[in-house]
C-alpha cells in the first residue's frame, strides 16, 4: 500500500537508508522534511518495506532517494513508487544514480528517464549518471485486424488514458462468425464514431499526440486496409510519426498495462489465430520456442461451440456450459511430449466424432458435460507446454496474453502453475484481453524511442509472423 510518509515511520526510512548509505542518517536532515522534502512509502501489512524521498522544486522534482528493502526487491515495488510520484506531478524530473547501479538505471528508462550528464569520480572512483524523464509521451491507437473498431490513447506505454471499443459480434453471431467484407464495410462506417467518443472522455486533442500507432498484420485484409489507412490521414494531416504495429505484440505488451514488464519473460500467446511460446529478452526481441502445428486454442473453440449449437463466439459459450458440467467424457491427451509446439485439430475432431457418433446412435449429448471435456483437455496442453518452456528455460517471469487469456478457468491453471514453479505471473486485465486499440498504443511505445516510424508506402499484410 503506497502512501505519504508519518513521523513515526522515520527510524524506519533511516534503517532503509542505512542499508546503502552508512551515512544516510547525516545526510537526512529530519527537521526539513515537512517544508521543503516529501516521502513516499510502501508499506505490506501495516510494514515500511520501501520508500521514495523526493524535493519539490517550483519547476522541477528532484528525486533524492528510492530504496527498497533487499528482500523484497523485484517485486515492481520501486516501480509503484515512481508510479506515484507520476499520477501527482506533471513536472520535469531529475536524479542521480551510480554508474554500477545498472538494475536503477534501467528501471528509470522505463519510465522514460534519459542521461543528461556524467559527475566524474562523484563517488570517489565511481561516476555518478545524472537523469532527466522527458516528457509525458501519448500514443493514439488504431486497431481493426477482426471485427473490433477501436481507438485508444495511452500515456508512455503503460497508462489507458481513453479508450473506445465498438464491437460488431452482434452482426456477425448471425452468421456464425465473422464476414470479411461486412467486417471491413462497419470499419470505415464506425472509425470516425469511435475517434469521436474518445475524444469527448478527455480533454487532450489530436494536436497532443506524438504518434499514431496503428495495427498492421496479422488479420482480415479488408479490415487491416481500412484502420491502416484511417491510421495514415491522420498521421499526414496532424503531422504525427506513423508507427506500424504487429497485433500479436499488441497482445503481449498489453501486460505493460498492468504493471512494467521485467525482462527475460516467457510469454504464452492464446488467441483465435495463435497459439505460440515465446522469450523475450528485452522490447521486441522475440524468440518462438513453440507455436500450433495446426488449429489456433481459439479457432477450435469457436468450432466445438458450433458443432454443440453453441452462440459465437465460442469461448464465453464453452466457458458458460463448462461451469455447469462434469468431465464425463473421455477425450485424447494431445502432444504429450517433450516438445514446445502444439496441436489441436486432433482433439477438435475427437469432438466432433464424438458427437456425430452419439447423434448416429440417437443418444443425447450432454453439452455442459462436453464442454468441461473439451475445456480441461484444451487448457490441459497449454499448462503442459508452459511447464515444459519454463524448466526449459528457467524463466522467472510469465506472462499471457491474447483473448482466450480472458478465460477464467485459464487463469486458475496458470496460478496454480505459477506457484508451483515459483514464478512471476502477469495476465492483463480482462478488458485489454479482446482486440482493443489499449494494446496497440502500448505496443507501440517502445519503437517510438527506437524511431522506428513507418512512410506511408507500408501496406496490411493478412499472415505475417511475430518474428
Amino acid at each position: 500500500m503506497i502512501s505519504s510518509y508519518q513521523l513515526k515511520d522515520i527510524k524506519d526510512i533511516i534503517d532503509l537508508g542505512l542499508e546503502l548509505n552508512p551515512k544516510f542518517k547525516e545526510l537526512f536532515n529530519i527537521s526539513k522534511l515537512p517544508k521543503y522534502e516529501n516521502i513516499i512509502v510502501y508499506r505490506e501489512k501495516n510494514k515500511l518495506i520501501g520508500f521514495l524521498h523526493y524535493l519539490n522544486n517550483i519547476d522541477y522534482i528532484e528525486i533524492i532517494n528510492l530504496i527498497v528493502l533487499k528482500e523484497k526487491r523485484n517485486k515492481n515495488i520501486a516501480s509503484f513508487l515512481i508510479n506515484n510520484l507520476l499520477k501527482n506531478f506533471n513536472k520535469k524530473i531529475v536524479l542521480e544514480v551510480r554508474e554500477s547501479n545498472i538494475s536503477a538505471i534501467n528501471l528509470y528508462k522505463k519510465f522514460n528517464f534519459s542521461t543528461i550528464s556524467i559527475r566524474k569520480n562523484y563517488y570517489g572512483n565511481e561516476s555518478g549518471i545524472v537523469m532527466e524523464r522527458n516528457k509525458d509521451i501519448y500514443i493514439l491507437g488504431i486497431e481493426s485486424s477482426c471485427d473490433e473498431t477501436s481507438v485508444s490513447i495511452v500515456k508512455n506505454g503503460n497508462t489507458d488514458i481513453a479508450t473506445t471499443v465498438l464491437t460488431q459480434i452482434d452482426t456477425h453471431v448471425n452468421y456464425g462468425g465473422v464476414v470479411p467484407e461486412i467486417a471491413s464495410r462497419m470499419h470505415t462506417e464506425n472509425f470516425t464514431l469511435v475517434l469521436e467518443d474518445l475524444f469527448n472522455k478527455t480533454t487532450l486533442e489530436l494536436e497532443d499526440m506524438d504518434a499514431i500507432a496503428v495495427t498492421y498484420a496479422p488479420g482480415l485484409l479488408g479490415s487491416l486496409l481500412v484502420g491502416l489507412e484511417f491510421a495514415k490521414t491522420l498521421s499526414f494531416v496532424y503531422k504525427k510519426p506513423l508507427i506500424k504495429v504487429h497485433h500479436i505484440a499488441g497482445h503481449i505488451y498489453s501486460n505493460n498495462l498492468n504493471e512494467p514488464m521485467e525482462f527475460p519473460l516467457l510469454a504464452l500467446i492464446v488467441s483465435g489465430g495463435h497459439t505460440e511460446l515465446v522469450l523475450m529478452e528485452d522490447d521486441y526481441k522475440f524468440n518462438v520456442l513453440g507455436s500450433t502445428l495446426d488449429d489456433a486454442i481459439g479457432e477450435v473453440y469457436d468450432k466445438v461451440a458450433k458443432v454443440l449449437d453453441l452462440s459465437y463466439p465460442g469461448g464465453p459459450s464453452i466457458e458458460k456450459c463448462a461451469l455447469e458440467g462434469n468431465d464425463t467424457y473421455k477425450l485424447p491427451i494431445v502432444m504429450n511430449n517433450d516438445e514446445l509446439n502444439f496441436s489441436f485439430s486432433g482433439l477438435k475432431s475427437a469432438v466432433i466424432n464424438l458427437v456425430h457418433n452419439e447423434k448416429q446412435k440417437e443418444n443425447t449429448i450432454n453439452k455442459n458435460d462436453l464442454a468441461i471435456s473439451f475445456q480441461k483437455a484444451a487448457i490441459d496442453q497449454l499448462i503442459r507446454k508452459t511447464r515444459l518452456a519454463i524448466e526449459k528455460t528457467d524463466s522467472k517471469r510469465l506472462i499471457i496474453a491474447g483473448g482466450v487469456s480472458a478465460n477464467k478457468f485459464l487463469r486458475a491453471e496458470m496460478e496454480k502453475l505459477a506457484e508451483e514453479k515459483n514464478i512471476k505471473l502477469s495476465i492483463p486485465e480482462v478488458k485489454y484481453c479482446t482486440d482493443n486499440a489499449t494494446m496497440i498504443a502500448a505496443a507501440a511505445y517502445p519503437l517510438f524511442f527506437k524511431k522506428e516510424f513507418s512512410n506511408y508506402n507500408i501496406n496490411a499484410e493478412s499472415s505475417k509472423r511475430l518474428y
